[in-house]
């Protein structure tokens, strides 16, 4: 019986009686432990998921902030000093001279990278590998749900919050080009008749006047290169928990990931350094991650932005694919990684907790 069956028994003057339900057919509620792990894995990645909101909101916003504070004409000349480096940029220089493409290079910026790998790398090792690491797993594992339900559970958090984020970089962009603006220089002219030329009155020296940045670009052309920001980070998230899956130990399950993606840097950078280098370029993901290339598509070609593949435009193999087309292969690679940590997570042996 127990001690508390014991200690409740008649000899103690104390009778237990079973409580009865006021409604008899009302049945016990039961609670699914898929719904728990959502739970556990949201509270989980609360703190980190507003740090890096913050960030990825109030970031894109100062930066168009600074770049609407000056007149990009000016800067010709510094762009020049530069064209020994246009090979490593997926635009023209020149693009630059313009408030879609310096609004664009947002996307190269390491500090946004870096919000979105955190996310990404952070949460997807932690899925496997760091629970083996807490001594965790094989109590999350007594509960009665299959191993692939624990995955999704985490996928599914994980991937929402990665939509969030990329949504809210968004949001950024569109209310910095809402609620800036920008100088530009108006030259007087003198038309000449009967030829109707007008050429610049060198006596008037050019007025400069304040116009708003969304008369010059609109946050449309910035929709394409947010999803492919949402592909990248997708892809890093399916290596992470695929390594996470294959490992024990979270520390490091993220060598391994920075590892891997450092070593996909470099090989872009030389795919990008000379002509005999170019093969390299199918050989990294990095490659499919082309912001600045597609705002340059959208502004001159609005109607190019969802195409897959880009036909009769491309102008060598490298072009082939259009906006979309490279956010696929992103995405392809980010659910592949998916299939191999779910096969593999379903058929490994879990080390007994230290």
């Amino acid at each position: 019986m127990g001690l508390l069956g014991w200690l409740c028994s008649e000899e103690w003057g104390v009778v237990t009686k079973p409580k009865v339900s006021e409604k008899s057919n009302e049945k016990p509620k039961k609670i699914s432990v898929f719904r728990i792990l959502l739970k556990k894995y949201f509270d989980e990645s609360l703190a980190l998921g507003i740090a890096l909101a913050l960030v990825l909101f109030v970031f894109p916003w100062v930066r168009i902030w600074t770049v609407s504070q000056f007149e990009l004409t000016g800067f010709a000349p510094l762009i020049e000093q530069f064209k020994a480096f246009e090979k490593f940029s997926p635009v023209p220089l020149e693009q630059f001279l313009t408030y879609h493409g310096m609004i664009g290079l947002t996307f190269d910026e390491p500090v946004l990278l870096l919000c979105v790998l955190v996310w990404s790398i952070a949460r997807g090792t932690d899925v496997v590998s760091g629970e083996l690491g807490r001594g965790t797993m094989e109590m999350l594992l007594a509960q009665p749900i299959r191993r692939r339900q624990l995955l999704t559970a985490h996928a599914s958090i994980t991937i929402l919050g990665l939509a969030i984020l990329c949504f809210l970089v968004y949001c950024g962009l569109s209310l910095g080009i809402q609620t800036n603006s920008t100088p530009v220089q108006e030259a007087s002219n003198i038309r000449i008749p009967w030829i109707n030329m007008e050429l610049r009155n060198p006596m008037v020296s050019p007025e400069t006047r304040w116009v708003p940045l969304s008369t010059l670009t609109s946050p449309t052309e910035f929709i394409a290169s947010t999803i492919n920001l949402f592909g990248l980070g997708f892809a890093v998230m399916g290596l992470s928990v695929m390594v996470s899956s294959f490992d024990q130990y979270r520390w490091r399950s993220i060598g391994v990931v920075i590892g891997i993606y450092v070593l996909q840097l470099l090989l872009f950078i030389l795919s990008k350094s000379m002509p005999s280098m170019a093969f390299l370029k199918p050989f990294t993901f990095l490659a499919a991650y082309q912001p600045d290339w597609m705002v340059r598509i959208v502004h001159n070609s609005p109607e190019q932005a969802w195409h897959v593949l880009m036909g009769d435009r491309a102008t060598d193999w490298q072009e082939t694919l259009g906006p979309l087309g490279y956010t696929f292969v992103l995405l392809a690679m980010g659910i592949a990684c998916y299939a191999v940590a779910y096969w593999r997570f379903e058929r490994r042996d879990l080390p007994a907790p230290h």
